[in-house]
């Protein structure tokens, strides 16, 4: 599921009785090291490092590390699919998805890696949860594949996603814009790209707000025109409806 700017993870357990512990991956994402106002504490005297610390407040993300691990030492990507096609699979992104290609991208001799995203025949992380004895959302930007069922947050074992396929997208109009993926895809970048799936849906967003006249004419009449409030609610319903199982 994506929470903050994209993709977050929420499982929680299906019987209470396991006493399994909830689980919340929330991934910022391309957040820049220096964007994080835990590295800005201990800024040095030069007027740079100073006007860093004045910029950069992320009292959230800081409490959250306070009150937790701050793990620094890693291999990441310096790209976003890959990146998440690695977090998905558990593999390191050169042997998953090494490039940010278009979502059309196939090579019709390999029918099972040919394709843009995590390769068909690859388990993924909410595969292995559900296995567990979890149930699994997400919420945000998935960017890891969508050329086939297969490859969409129902094929990779999510009982439920709220999000967008591609990239990038415009938090106001719900579609990629060329400058931020330098691409135009089959459609021009007019696709609509904000998408649902659940026990009895797979499909395009059904929310009147945001597609309502009044967000096209002013996208700041409702909360619910921005893409991310709409995540953030999404979010937040299935935290409380997760605890309340939970606790029942």
């Amino acid at each position: 599921m994506a929470f903050f700017v994209l993709p977050l993870l929420a499982v929680a357990p299906l019987l209470a009785q396991a006493e399994k512990p909830h689980v919340l991956f929330i991934l910022a994402d391309d957040y820049g090291w220096g964007n994080m106002g835990v590295h800005r504490r201990d800024a040095a005297s030069t007027p740079e490092e100073q006007q860093g610390k004045v910029e950069v407040h992320t009292p959230n993300m800081d409490a959250l590390i306070d009150e937790g691990i701050l793990l620094e030492r890693h291999y990441t990507y310096k790209i976003c699919s890959p990146t998440r096609s690695s977090i998905q699979s558990g593999r390191l992104a050169v042997h998953v998805n090494p490039v940010n290609s278009a979502v059309t991208s196939r090579n019709y001799d390999d029918p099972v890696s040919g394709y843009a995203g995590i390769p068909r025949n690859m388990t993924g992380i909410a595969e292995k949860m559900r296995d567990g004895g979890y149930r699994t959302h997400i919420v945000g930007k998935w960017d890891a594949g969508m050329a086939t069922p297969e490859h969409s947050p129902k094929g990779r074992g999510y009982e439920t996603w709220y999000g967008y396929y591609q990239h990038a997208n415009d938090y106001w109009h719900k579609s990629t814009v060329f400058l931020a993926t330098g691409e135009i895809d089959a459609c021009l970048n007019r696709m609509r790209d904000l998408s649902m799936h659940n026990e009895t849906y797979s499909g395009p967003v059904r929310d009147a707000i945001s597609l309502s006249a009044a967000c096209q004419e002013d996208e700041e009449s409702d909360p619910g025109c921005y893409e991310e409030y709409l995540f953030k609610e999404r979010v937040l319903k299935i935290i409380q409806i997760s605890c309340s199982s939970y606790y029942a």
